[in-house]
């Protein structure tokens, strides 16, 4: 089963400004301030409006969940129940809202944990773990928790912390041995390592993975940006969480900037930074290129370098390419010439290329 993704980009969003401030010195008619009640009202229902379409190009991206808060909440428009919702709880007197309402779950803070009997809905305990480089220092947290904690009474067990690849999959492969709780990952990008660390919670078959839509492009994002780890998985490793899902970046990318204050990802940008050969690869977190044998190791393309160690360099036989397609002469002769002016060295993952294989048998023929 592929893991549920979960966006939280509507959590503490630095909405827009849309109430006019007026001067204590302005003096307007009683039609102008009519008038101006009339904008603020429509300005009001245009947030509305750009919000909701906003999470349905959300849930278009293949998201399953939208975390949300209050100050989110109070600026929706009422949920027609298709729409699945995760309410977090900043405040202890909210779980009252959380109760009211039909949320498919509610986030509680490890520091609210004393709310859990107080809720009557799925509850996902969010514990802080920090710096998460190192697996065992992850457990040594939880078992410290569980002595205070049964984590058995929640419906989830969210991680935030600053992971890498290789410490996200040592824990869910250690947590799944111990413990029947579904796991939800959420990656911080302290060190830039977000990225990293949502790809391979997916690929390793995480529960759950939290990401954030439209984070600031580099090292300015806080978590993983939904936009990066989707075009990531689908770019590099052939997994499309939905089928729609750069229709939906492109539409939430535009619904957004309706209503929110935020550093948009230039799509075309980011797409490109995937259409790059294995030979200059263009770093996820800055506008710098680098080759596959200059990878840092706690970079945010730490996934592409992963596939590349037992891979080689195979050349392509141009003219047996072009001679399979049984073209005319004069156009053969031409596409060849085209062929062989490019750089046609490729990566395969099986070190041998079926051309070099049909070759060999050839000449094993010949000798014959």
């Amino acid at each position: 089963m592929k893991p549920v993704l979960i966006d939280r980009s509507l959590v503490n969003v630095d909405f827009l400004k849309i109430s006019r401030k007026l001067d204590d010195n302005d003096s307007l008619s009683k039609c102008e301030m009519d008038e101006m009640e009339m904008l603020i009202k429509s300005d009001e229902l245009t947030e509305k409006k750009a919000l909701f379409a906003y999470v349905c190009a959300l849930m278009e991206t293949g998201v399953s969940y939208i975390e949300l808060d209050f100050s989110t909440l109070i600026r929706l428009p009422k949920p027609s129940g298709s729409e699945k919702y995760i309410y977090r709880i900043n405040e202890p007197e909210e779980y009252v809202v959380a109760n009211a309402l039909n949320f498919s779950y509610a986030v509680l803070p490890l520091k609210y944990a004393r709310l859990r009997s107080q809720l009557e809905l799925p509850i996902i305990l969010e514990i802080d773990v920090g710096d998460a480089t190192e697996a065992m220092t992850v457990f040594n947290i939880l078992q410290i928790i569980s002595t205070n904690i049964d984590l058995t009474e929640y419906a989830m067990l969210r991680l935030i912390g600053e992971f890498d690849s290789e410490s996200v999959r040592a824990i869910i492969h250690t947590y799944r041995r111990r413990s029947i709780i579904p796991l939800d990952i959420c990656p911080r990008n302290t060190v830039l390592t977000a990225l990293d660390s949502a790809v391979t919670a997916y690929r390793c078959d995480c529960d759950a993975i939290t990401v954030s839509f439209a984070e600031p492009a580099g090292g300015g994002a806080t978590f993983a940006a939904l936009e990066e780890t989707l075009i990531t998985l689908a770019s590099m490793y052939r997994i499309v969480v939905s089928p729609t899902y750069l229709e939906g970046i492109c539409k939430a990318t535009l619904f957004s900037a309706m209503f929110a204050k935020r550093n948009q990802t230039n799509l075309t940008l980011l797409m490109n930074k995937y259409m790059h050969s294995p030979l200059t690869i263009l770093r996820a977190d800055s506008d710098s290129k680098d080759t596959p044998d200059s990878h840092n190791e706690n970079t945010s393309y730490e996934c592409t370098k992963a596939r590349m160690p037992e891979v080689k360099p195979v050349y392509s036989n141009n003219t047996k390419v072009v001679e399979a397609l049984q073209l005319d002469y004069d156009t053969s002769r031409e596409l060849i010439r085209v062929l062989n002016s490019c750089n046609m060295e490729l990566y395969n993952e099986n070190s041998d290329d079926v051309l070099d294989k049909s070759s060999k048998k050839d000449d094993r023929n010949g000798e014959k």
